[in-house]
């Protein structure tokens, strides 16, 4: 009877860590991303972001190389765990962050191919040749 307990409380224990590590962790979006290379092919200099996204978020900034994520959280005023595409190593991205009033929700990695990128009124992601 008393290992039983012991086997309850060790997974409840390793539930709980769990869900601490890893809630409200920001997931790459691969599908946004090929669809915002895609317009800008096409030659989309500006694209809308809110007809784009199928969640929900209410901020959006665009970070480039060689960013780290405490820069992320201080400028967004937000918790940033997730995925950062590897923005703080490699010179060849940008990162798209979009968050809720305190956590990440999705990062998008932006080829540096198409020019560095800008957000205007906190919905319009701008790229410049």
């Amino acid at each position: 009877m008393k290992k039983k307990v012991v086997y309850v409380i060790l997974i409840i224990t390793a539930i709980g860590l769990a869900v601490t590590l890893f809630g409200k962790r920001a997931s790459q979006d691969t599908i946004l991303a090929k669809e915002i290379d895609t317009l800008l092919k096409n030659g989309e200099t500006q694209i809308d972001l809110t007809g784009v996204t199928d969640f929900n978020w209410n901020q959006v900034s665009v970070f480039g190389p060689y960013t780290l994520d405490e820069v992320i959280e201080d400028s967004m005023g937000i918790k940033f765990k997730g995925d950062n595409g590897g923005i703080d190593i490699l010179d060849d991205r940008f990162l798209l962050v979009f968050a809720d009033e305190k956590y990440a929700i999705k990062t998008v990695i932006l080829s540096r191919k198409h020019g560095s990128y800008s957000l205007k009124d906190n919905k319009f992601l701008s790229v410049e040749q």
